[in-house]
């Protein structure tokens, strides 16, 4: 693992399955003024965590934020979602939250989706 990468921590003491990404830059213009690998390696973290929270029944994605006032996501993490469930409704799978210095991104799992009635299809 290099040496600025900061690792997923599962944490077991909560009701759902929380993942904690550590901290990211959220808005977009701040996303904007990071330095590409820096932007990349975040939403890396983010992916990760959003994927195997939709493969193990859904759960919770945690990371601290630099400000504490309410900010947006960014478009970059935004789209990747998307991307990652196929689908522009990030509704249909995702819920944020914001509290204090925390972003927490609330995950359903691919079987809660749009096709609740056929669990084997994917969006």
């Amino acid at each position: 693992m290099e040496a600025n990468q900061c690792p997923l921590v599962v944490e077991p003491s909560y009701p759902d399955l929380v993942i904690n990404v550590g901290e990211v830059t959220l808005g977009e213009e701040n996303r904007k003024k990071l330095q590409k690998i820096q932007r990349d390696q975040e939403k890396e973290r983010v992916m990760r965590a959003a994927c195997a929270l939709l493969n193990s029944g859904g759960g919770v994605i945690r990371m601290a934020k630099k400000v504490e006032h309410p900010v947006e996501m960014g478009l970059d993490l935004e789209q990747s979602l998307r991307e990652l469930i196929q689908s522009s409704d990030l509704q249909a799978f995702f819920e944020t939250k914001q509290q204090g210095r925390c972003f927490y991104i609330f995950v359903k799992s691919w079987g809660s989706g749009p096709f609740p009635e056929d669990r084997s299809v994917k969006p």
